[in-house]
């Protein structure tokens, strides 16, 4: 019976804080991000920690600079990880606006080239891999499809992004490389 009532008692404690914030979160993240969907993510994620934790907030204690704070680098990650797809779909598939012959079969023989190098990585990091450049999933959802980890999918797509670099790397070189693939991505040191 008094798990009932600590349950009830959170929920209470709950709905008592979401009324009290969500309109200010909601307004001040919608001037900065300007993306409804982006914004009620990133509210719904930061509201879900909250309920996680809300065991250990104390009582009383004002939950708006944590829910601010987890709900702001959700979305500036999401935001990134928007830009980073978008990139590496225009860097890795590049070509369509290329016109003179000599561009188009170097461009031919590039996605070839990480055509086979995709096909090299092992299962599940191609699975991601792709999931996550073609199909343009979240970690979450890549996660949830192959009933892996969010820490899981970051690996393996951290890993297949550090072997077709360093293949690329050690094919076109890292001048012709840095043209190809994510700036930030080159260092064939590694």
């Amino acid at each position: 019976m008094e798990k009932v009532y600590d349950q009830i008692e959170k929920e209470l404690r709950f709905k008592s804080i979401y009324l009290a914030t969500f309109d200010k979160l909601s307004t001040l993240f919608l001037r900065s991000f300007k993306d409804q969907n982006l914004v009620h993510d990133a509210l719904q994620e930061g509201y879900l920690k909250l309920w996680e934790k809300l065991d250990e907030q104390e009582e009383g204690e004002d939950c708006m600079a944590f829910l601010y704070f987890y709900t702001r680098n959700y979305a500036l990650k999401q935001v990134s990880r928007n830009l980073k797809r978008e990139l590496l779909q225009k860097d890795l598939f590049r070509g369509a606006n290329q016109t003179n012959m000599e561009a188009e079969l170097e461009n031919k023989e590039y996605r070839m080239q990480l055509g086979r190098l995709v096909e090299n990585l092992p299962t599940k990091r191609r699975e991601v891999f792709l999931l996550f450049n073609e199909e343009g999933l979240s970690y979450k959802s890549i996660g949830n499809r192959l009933g892996i980890s969010i820490k899981t999918v970051d690996s393996h797509l951290a890993k297949a992004v550090k072997t077709i670099k360093r293949e690329l790397c050690s094919i076109y070189g890292i001048v012709k490389t840095f043209y190809i693939i994510l700036p930030h991505l080159i260092d064939c040191s590694t």
